[in-house]
């Protein structure tokens, strides 16, 4: 398959690729369940890697390569962390909050993780929601926003919003309108791109209404639904949208906004989710290491950490299993952007795929993750009951088209990291 060889924006990259957009699938990618692990409802500790079959110098290893990184310049700073079996064998903290400063990253340093919102708010949210019987995922969207109906998009259900194939394009955006409900109207009336069910597409703009739709069913904004079901009770008290001023200097800084005229540090660096006020289901949530490692743990646990369930196994099953069979990974996992963009999806979740998975070539199949744009990634091995969370602020790619997405993915050394991640595994050695 063809990449694509043309700058494009985030909010637009892929207006120019209908026919890619709509592939269909032969036979459906088969990437595993989670139905089959184990449940645990571990709590993370520190350990040492040896305890849980890992190699304390390969560990060592994957962090001095992040480290090397942040030395010759590429990003600013990180933090990195990776657990096996309820262990933490390594949490590290890199370089400095701000690009020039000599603020350093420490371990609670907060980062805007932008697209991890889509898994660590508005798919659990909704799936939350489920299991009050407040929304079924074969809903239409439409039911419960009204102005979504226009244009052909009566018949799409919060299934396919949530695994990417609601038809609707990347984004659009409505950055000159003062009127913030307006711009609400005008994104829920977005035409449709290809056929609801059809294909994959991954969709700020799906997610972004997403949210929308949680917050009409809950009646309460995303960021207070998601902090009193997910992130209260398991004790994420560090994960938020718009952290309050005295925060500040707790979270590392992104990019320079010429818009805002101004550096971007404790707000959302995508224009459009700042425009809009910060609280989207597509980005705005910022989050430390261990608050993702939490709720990878949870995951890991079938939707329990510790005393507490957040999710029943059934919603984490869903939501880590393989959705969208109408697209295989040998059709769509063609590049990085590519895979990011049209390969196969969980409901929120990008699934591990052999050739340019953001998580390297090594993990299991069923594996899972996340990308985030301003260079923030997660991946979950649920074979080997392992996960890493590396967390930077190296800040939205300019410009964000392709060879942007592969600087930024090859600036970071994020395959690096996550094949040292299960290089680190010992016992397979």
């Amino acid at each position: 398959m063809d990449t694509v060889d043309r700058p494009f924006h985030r909010r637009h990259l892929l207006r120019g690729l209908g026919g890619i957009a709509t592939l269909t699938a032969i036979a459906p990618a088969v990437l595993g369940s989670s139905s089959a692990r184990a449940t645990t409802s571990t709590v993370l500790a520190a350990g040492f890697p040896e305890v849980v079959g890992m190699s304390a110098e390969r560990v060592e290893d994957v962090f001095a390569r992040v480290q090397r990184r942040v030395s010759d310049g590429l990003f600013p700073g990180a933090t990195a962390l990776i657990a096996r079996r309820g262990v933490i064998v390594g949490h590290r903290a890199f370089g400095n909050k701000v690009v020039g400063s000599t603020e350093p990253v420490t371990l609670d340093t907060m980062f805007d993780v932008l697209s991890l919102t889509k898994v660590l708010a508005t798919a659990p949210a909704v799936l939350v929601l489920n299991q009050q019987g407040k929304l079924l995922l074969s809903d239409k969207a439409a039911a419960y926003l009204p102005s979504f109906a226009a244009n052909g998009k009566s018949d799409v259900t919060v299934l396919d919003m949530l695994r990417y194939s609601a038809g609707l394009p990347v984004d659009n955006q409505l950055l000159d309108e003062p009127d913030v409900e307006t711009v609400w109207r005008a994104m829920a009336e977005t035409p449709l791109e290809y056929a609801p069910g059809s294909s994959v597409l991954y969709s700020d703009l799906t997610y972004r209404l997403l949210g929308r739709l949680v917050e009409v069913v809950a009646g309460a904004d995303l960021s207070t639904f998601a902090r009193a079901h997910i992130w209260g009770p398991l004790g994420m008290h560090d994960t938020m949208f718009n952290p309050p001023a005295e925060l500040a200097p707790r979270v590392a800084a992104t990019g320079h906004s010429s818009r805002r005229g101004r550096l971007v540090r404790g707000e959302v660096q995508d224009e459009q989710d700042f425009a809009l006020g910060g609280i989207t289901g597509c980005d705005g949530v910022f989050s430390t290491a261990m608050d993702v490692a939490i709720f990878c743990q949870m995951i890991l646990g079938l939707g329990s950490y510790g005393a507490v369930r957040v999710l029943t196994p059934h919603s984490v099953d869903r939501m880590t299993r393989n959705q969208t069979p109408q697209v295989t990974a040998a059709a769509t996992d063609t590049s990085p952007l590519n895979n990011l963009l049209l390969a196969p999806k969980g409901l929120g979740w990008e699934l591990w795929t052999p050739r340019f998975s953001s998580g390297g070539a090594r993990l299991s199949p069923g594996s899972f993750g996340k990308a985030g744009g301003t260079g923030t990634f997660l991946w979950i091995d649920p074979a080997r009951e392992l996960f890493g969370v590396l967390l930077t602020n190296h800040g939205l790619p300019e410009p964000f088209d392709e060879i942007g997405w592969n600087r930024m993915l090859d600036s970071i050394g994020v395959v690096e990291f996550f094949d040292g991640v299960i290089g680190a595994v010992a016992e397979e050695h």
